[in-house]
């Protein structure tokens, strides 16, 4: 997942965001806020401090009283007059860097007090010299400490982040598997059950997509039961029309009345082979077919289309019932929208990667893009007004797709209005042996044909 689509990754974000937001505030509350309470409290202790290190430098002030001071204590001093300059150390901030404000001493003297990160300076005057005291900056040893100290510091806190950073993906991790299961049922798997095993709300959010997915699967069962009880029941009328039909004279109506006849049959065949296919009864009967020889079956009815088989006669397990219809549907389907003066419809037969290729292609008006991801689909059909020139009712192309996925394939159409229309069926090939009977002795792994 990417991060800038991670949800853990937005509230790993959020937290830092606000994390740093408060420090502001904070520090910002304590700086402005509880400056002048701090001063207040601090100004008379600074002050003792300033009083004893004046009585121990001496006034006038002393050099030598002031080293010893400094041997004594983690100080630097600074004694400038009129008899020279004296410091004790040259590694100190610039006195730029420091924020000062004064403070009276007890004797009326004036008192000056900066400071710059950790760094203080007491600074006063006595007659004409100016005394400058700061506490002694940490030597080479101490700063190394304190470097390693702020990296293991940093360390920590990315290592916090780290833990907290998987912490929330494992918290969130069930969003995934949610996110999986319900596309997997948008691709029909509607079997698949997501299961999470949580007691919050995510695992609530889980159990009730997994009742879903059974009231669903329920209602597609009864409606698939539903429509093949009807199909069942309409054939027996059906049969005593077509009785009733034999019994007439041979006239015009009589024709046309065969011909609706046909026309429900056909719908009541594609219907159960639909519904047969979607259920769980829908098992292939494989055998060793040879796929050149069925489709020269199937070419018999029709003559006009252009024929181009280049395999050698190859046995694979295929269902050759299932498979014929599937042809038979896709010529059919090319034959209806070629018009007059067009050049004949063509399929092709070929071996490709492990897998038959069959493509059946059309010269026709073509189809408009918007409707080729619904051509599969039960009952759609590219014409609104569905009339029985624009196409049957809907269901050759979705059973055609329902028999390649049933073989382990699938089915991809390609068209362009004004250009024709090409279907390509793959199947996976299983070879098997051609003088087996029945086709009870398959070789199960694809094997590439020769």
């Amino acid at each position: 997942m990417k991060w800038r689509r991670s949800l853990s990754g937005r509230l790993l974000g959020l937290f830092l965001a606000t994390a740093l937001l408060l420090i502001l505030v904070v520090l910002g509350g304590f700086r402005y806020g509880l400056q002048g309470e701090w001063r207040q409290a601090l100004m008379p202790h600074l002050r003792e401090y300033a009083t004893h290190l004046r009585q121990q430098i001496g006034d006038p002030p002393q050099v030598a009283r002031a080293r010893a001071l400094v041997q004594r204590l983690p100080i630097d001093i600074r004694i400038a007059g009129p008899d020279g300059d004296w410091q004790s150390s040259d590694q100190r901030p610039p006195l730029s860097r420091y924020r000062f404000f004064s403070e009276w001493l007890a004797d009326g003297r004036r008192l000056e007090i900066g400071w710059w990160r950790r760094h203080y300076l007491l600074r006063w005057r006595s007659g004409d010299t100016l005394v400058e005291l700061w506490p002694g900056l940490p030597e080479a040893g101490d700063r190394g400490n304190g470097l390693w100290a702020r990296l293991a510091t940093l360390f920590g806190v990315l290592l916090v982040l780290l833990l907290f950073y998987y912490a929330v993906r494992r918290l969130f991790r069930p969003i995934e598997v949610l996110r999986q299961g319900i596309a997997r049922f948008g691709q029909g798997e509607l079997e698949h059950r997501i299961r999470l095993a949580r007691r919050d709300e995510l695992g609530e959010l889980g159990d009730s997509i997994d009742r879903m997915a059974d009231d669903i699967q329920g209602m597609l069962e009864a409606k698939r039961q539903l429509l093949l009880a009807i199909s069942h029941e309409l054939r027996s009328p059906l049969t005593r029309a077509r009785i009733q039909l034999e019994l007439l004279d041979d006239s015009e109506g009589k024709e046309l009345l065969a011909g609706e006849l046909n026309e429900i049959e056909r719908l009541l065949n594609e219907l159960l082979e639909s519904e047969r296919l979607n259920g769980h009864s829908g098992v292939l009967d494989r055998r060793a077919v040879a796929p050149a020889r069925l489709i020269d079956g199937v070419l018999e009815r029709y003559p006009e289309v252009v024929r181009h088989l280049s395999e050698p006669e190859v046995y694979l397990s295929l269902d050759a019932a299932r498979i014929r219809l599937l042809i038979r549907n896709l010529l059919e389907n090319a034959l209806a929208h070629t018009p007059e003066g067009a050049a004949p419809p063509e399929i092709d037969s070929r071996y490709d990667a492990g897998h038959w290729l069959l493509e059946v292609r059309d010269h026709g008006r073509g189809i408009a893009a918007e409707h080729l991801p619904h051509l599969t689909d039960p009952f759609y059909r590219a014409d609104p007004s569905r009339r029985r020139q624009t196409g049957g009712f809907g269901l050759g192309l979705y059973l055609c797709r329902q028999i390649a996925e049933a073989h382990g394939g699938d089915l991809e159409i390609r068209s362009a209005l004004g250009r024709g229309t090409q279907v390509r069926v793959r199947i996976p090939v299983m070879q098997v042996d051609g003088r087996s009977r029945g086709g009870d002795r398959y070789r199960n792994e694809p094997s590439a044909v020769p």
